[in-house]
């Protein structure tokens, strides 16, 4: 059995590893929001904890968000051949598939004269 696919590019296989991160990022995010949320709604808290609680749980929650955002940018810099470099000066972002070129293609067709079909009623 051969693990690595025959004619797969290189672009094709950031895609591969973008995609299985995507998916085991999504998988681990979700299951640390769904936990805290867990944890901190049933963990059998006194009532008096409950703003403490919402306030933790709101900051565990945009930190999910935050790093979801981190995940997505950088497969999109992994996919798409995008670079960023922060200097003094300011960012600069760069990359990308250059744009397609467009491409006409015509065809002609010549059509043959129709054939005329005698039936015998002319004569």
């Amino acid at each position: 059995m051969k693990l690595i696919p025959a004619g797969w590019v290189q672009r094709d296989w950031r895609a591969f590893v973008a995609l299985m991160a995507s998916i085991g990022g999504a998988v681990a995010l979700t299951g640390f929001s769904a936990s805290l949320a867990l944890m901190l709604w049933r963990g059998g808290w006194p009532v008096a904890t409950a703003p403490e609680r919402i306030a933790v749980l709101g900051k565990a929650l945009i930190l999910s968000l935050g790093l979801s955002g981190i995940v997505m940018m950088s497969l999109g810099f992994a996919i798409n051949r995008r670079s960023m470099k922060v200097t003094r000066d300011g960012f600069d972002l760069s990359g990308g598939e250059p744009p397609a070129s467009a491409t006409v293609t015509t065809t002609t067709t010549v059509a043959a004269p129709m054939p005329t079909i005698d039936d015998g009623s002319n004569t």
